[in-house]
Formats: C-alpha cells, structure tokens, sequence
C-alpha cells in the first residue's frame, strides 16, 4: 500500500507531499491543475524512463520519493533486501533522482538501486489504468492478451511461446539444410557422368607410364628371349663359356696364393667376381624362359593406353590430377549423402516440435474456451453494475489453420458487445461509445484485479471518460468495492465518484513568488462538499445543490 508521495522539482512542483490512506482515494481539481502530474511522478518510482526535461526550471534536479507498507514479502523480488523477521507491514522507501543531463539515481530503504529493480518491484506494489486502457480495447490484437491475462494462462502461454519457436527454429534449419541439399545436388549432377567415369576407369598411380613400358617388352619379347639365351650360353651354359674359363683360372690363383699369402685378398676377390657373374648368368636365363609373346596382353594395353589418353585430353591433367579430382568430387558425394541424413533428423525434429506445440496450442484453447465462457458470465454481472443491463459482452474466436498457428496459439481473439436488448452482438472496436468503452474497461480491469491480488495499489487515471449521471453513480460504486479488497486512488472530474471516495484530495495550480505551484490537500467533510459543489459547476449559494451533495457525501460515507 502507496502511504505518501513526496516530490521535488518535477515539471511545475516545487514541493509537494501527498498522504494516501487505504480504500478509495479520490484526486479531484480543475483541469491542468496537476492531478496527472502525480501520477506521472510516481510512475517514476515505478521505474517509468526519464530525462531531464521533466526537472522545474531553475532546479538542478528532480527528486520523487514513495513510501510502501507491505504485507506480502512474496511480492519483493530477491534482489531487495529484507528483514524476513520484521515487525508487518515492513516498510519500503523508494527514492530515485534525475539531474539536468538525464541520469538516475536510485534506492531503495537506503540502497543503491537499478531502474531494473523498481520496475520489478513497481510492478507488483501499483498498477496504473489510465485513458489509453480504454483506447487499448479498440484495438482487437490486445483482447486475447486480456483474456489470457484474465484466467492467469501465462504459464500455458509461455509454453506455447517457446514451442513456437522452437518450431520455427527448426523450420527455419530445414529450409536452410534445402538450400544447401539444392546446391549440393545440382553440383553433383553437373559432375554426376564425370565421377561416374573415373571410378569405372579405376585409375592407379604411374599406371600409364607402367603400362607403356610393358608394351615394349611384349612388342620386343621375341629379341629379348634370344638376346637374353645367346648371353646366357656365352657366360655359362655352352662349352668354353666365360665362366667355365673363369673357373680354370681361379685353380691357378688358387695355387699362387698357396704359394704367396698376399694373393688371398686377389683370389677372394676373383670368387666374388665369378659368383656375380653366375648371378647375371641365372638373370639371363630367367629373361629368356620366361619372356614371351602376348597379342592378347598387348592389345588391351594398347586399349587401356588409349582410354587413359582420353581421359587426360577430356578432363586435363595427368593420372594423379584425375584421381585426387575424383577424390572431391566423391567427398560431395559423401557431403550429399551427410545432408540428406541432416536433412532427415531436421525433418524429424521439426515433426516433434510441431506435434509437442500442437499438444500445448490445443490445452491452451481449451482453457482459453473455458475462461471465454467464465469471462463471458462474469462481464454479464459487471456491465449490469456499471448500468448497463441490458447489455452482452461476448469472446468470439476466430480458428487459424495449424499450417499457419502463431506465438499466440491457434485463434484469433476478439470481443464482441451488444449493448442494447435485440441487438446482435457486433466487435466492440466498431460500436462502442467513449463511455461504453470507459465501463468494459473498469469492468474488465476489476475482473482481473479481483483475481490476480498482485499489486497493493490500483491507480485510475481518469478512467470516467464519457461517462456521467446514474453511469457515473454505477462507476463509483464499482471503483468503492474494488477499493475494499485493495487500496485505489482515483483521478476523476464527476462528483458522484469523488463522493464515493474513502480519503480525497484536492490538487490546485496557485502562483507562489511569480511562479506557478502546486498543492495538495487532504479535505475533511465540509471542505469534500465544497469541493463537489464547485465540481458541479456550482457556488455555495446554491443551496439545494450544496444540500445534495452533502447527502451524497454522508450516504457514501455510512455505506463505506
């Protein structure tokens, strides 16, 4: 609960200090006196941005103090420290600064605080409906935020909410994986023949060279086998070859190193000479047995020779060019094959999210069903409160195709009201009146204010637009029992709301040494009848208006 207001240089105040109490708090003052300019200050303390065009003139900074009492220490984010053993209410001083160039100061019972930090905890101490609430409603995308508000779907929402974009993640992966599948494949195809060719001609390293000269042997094979037996029989086969002489002359050596120790070292080297000669003996035999004529063998090297030409002449380079090409072009192949499996596992997950957003989508229409239907009964009983009896408040839902659901879930929102008896039920944007508007708001905000029991202080800024007469009664009313479950403050210009009012306050401009100021004060019953008549349009002479309002005032207060 909002106790005092103090504020500082802000806009035309120089001082003030306003005192609120619980219940119905009414503001009331000529128009421009400055009513809203409260509110605006205290929007700040709300964590509402700020510049340094709000400071007075001559001032080097604003200054706007609050002072909460708090039940709940639910409502107080972490991040504050409290006193869990203290004394209830525990008190909350919120303090926050701005000088000329903008910058903020702010704290909190004392503590350095962050604009972060008050608007977390504004959020749960005040909630403020000003005129623009009204206007809000005419516009038909915010109907489903009130409903989902209404029944307190956020949790449901939230899920919907991510799954969607989990949904749309994975959607936005597949198309991705598409593109490059597209890519890919149209490359491939374009090298589809090329790959197919060099892995049927199964190429191998220095294969032509290889082959070329094994075409030479076989078209040489017959002078190869003749040279090779004619060299063998001259070295060891015939009589009087080179190595059966070689063989006389070693007996010879034999006898002169038996003879001379030092012809050891000439015999060993003799043997070795001969041994190396038998080798190249056995060599030559080797060549002549086993060299011979191939046509069959030649002809398919000549096929062979002339398909690796080819290749080389149609995709240029040389044998090792054409095997590592083939080697890229076979790792697209396998990047084709690794993106149709991405591909898949895609397409399977966004399967899953789909279905696990459509699981979540249909529980939240339900529910959404479901508190259409309570809203539905109980708008019926606000708008009849509020003098409008005759009227049907009605949630239409318009079906989205699942091909195309949204963040929002699977409908289309919107209120439909019929304010008169047989009219048919129309969209509210299109046939309400400024006081119509006015009532379905304060109808529709004491709905969820009854239900949600989150902020301590509720702030009507001039929400009576449009209204007057037993509607205004109506409204006063309405804003009096809101105001038994948790305390309100009311800016209005009708007496039959200000009457209703708990504690009232009148705000007025006056001048003060050349300048222009504001005050605020807190009236007692005669001064609360004055006020009302004046609100009226009326002067203290008029006696049946001053007895009238003082019945009011009296009536409210015995009804309080």
């Amino acid at each position: 609960m909002l106790r005092y207001l103090r504020i500082n240089n802000f806009a035309i105040i120089d001082e003030i200090e306003v005192e609120f109490q619980e219940g119905l708090n009414v503001l009331t003052g000529e128009t421009g006196a400055g009513k809203s300019i409260l509110i605006g200050a205290l929007s700040l303390i709300l964590g509402a941005k700020g510049s340094g065009d709000i400071i007075r003139s001559g001032a080097q900074e604003a200054r706007v103090e609050a002072l909460f009492e708090i039940d709940d220490l639910g409502a107080i984010p972490d991040v504050i420290e409290i006193d869990l053993n203290a004394d209830r209410p525990v008190e909350l001083l919120i303090s926050r600064r701005i000088n000329t160039g903008g910058r903020s100061k702010c704290s909190i019972n004392g503590h350095s605080a962050t604009l972060t930090m008050l608007e977390a905890i504004g959020a749960r101490l005040v909630t403020v409906f000003g005129q623009h609430e009204s206007h809000a409603l005419l516009n038909p995308e915010e109907h489903i935020e009130i409903l989902d508000r209404s029944a307190h779907l956020h949790e449901q929402r939230e899920k919907v909410e991510q799954l969607f974009h989990v949904m749309r993640k994975a959607s936005d992966e597949l198309a991705a994986l598409k593109r490059k599948m597209s890519e890919l494949e149209a490359e491939a195809s374009e090298n589809r023949f090329m790959v197919e060719e060099l892995t049927k001609a199964n190429l191998k390293i220095n294969e032509d060279e290889e082959l070329r000269q094994e075409r030479d042997v076989l078209k040489k094979a017959s002078q190869i086998r003749e040279k090779a037996y004619e060299g063998y029989q001259r070295l060891y086969s015939r009589s009087g070859s080179v190595i059966s002489g070689l063989l006389e002359t070693r007996k010879s050596i034999q006898g002169l190193a038996s003879l001379y120790q030092k012809m050891n070292d000439v015999l060993e080297n003799f043997n070795g000479a001969v041994y190396q000669l038998e080798d190249v003996a056995l060599e030559l035999r080797n060549v002549a047995e086993n060299t011979h004529d191939d046509p069959a063998r030649l002809e398919h090297i000549e096929e062979r020779l002339i398909s690796l030409k080819k290749l080389q002449k149609k995709y240029g380079g040389n044998i090792e060019y054409l095997m590592a090409r083939l080697n890229i072009l076979a790792n697209e192949v396998s990047s084709v094959m690794g993106a149709e499996k991405a591909l898949k596992q895609c397409e399977n997950k966004l399967d899953d999210a789909r279905r696990d957003l459509m699981i979540q989508a249909e529980t939240l229409s339900r529910q959404r069903h479901q508190a259409a239907n309570l809203l539905e009964t109980s708008m019926k009983k606000e708008l009849a409160e509020l003098a409008m009896n005759d009227a049907t408040f009605s949630v239409c839902f318009t079906e989205i195709p699942r091909d195309r659901i949204g963040v929002k879930g699977l409908e289309i929102v919107e209120f439909f009201l019929a304010s008169n008896l047989g009219e048919a039920a129309r969209p509210l944007a299109r046939v309400a009146s400024g006081g119509e508007l006015s009532r379905v708001m304060l109808a529709l905000k004491a709905l969820e204010t009854d239900s949600s029991g989150q902020a301590a202080t509720l702030v009507f800024d001039e929400v009576d637009a449009g209204i007057g007469g037993l509607t205004a009664l109506a409204v006063g009313a309405r804003l009096s029992r809101v105001a038994k479950h948790q305390q309100t403050i009311c800016i209005t210009h009708l007496h039959q709301i200000a009457a209703r009012a708990d504690h009232h306050i009148a705000v007025r401009k006056f001048t003060k040494h050349g300048r222009t100021a504001i005050e605020a004060a807190s009236l007692n019953q005669d001064e609360r009848v004055k006020e009302l008549t004046r609100m009226l349009g009326a002067t203290e002479d008029s006696a049946p208006i001053v007895e009238h309002v003082a019945r009011l005032v009296r009536e409210n207060t015995r009804g309080s």
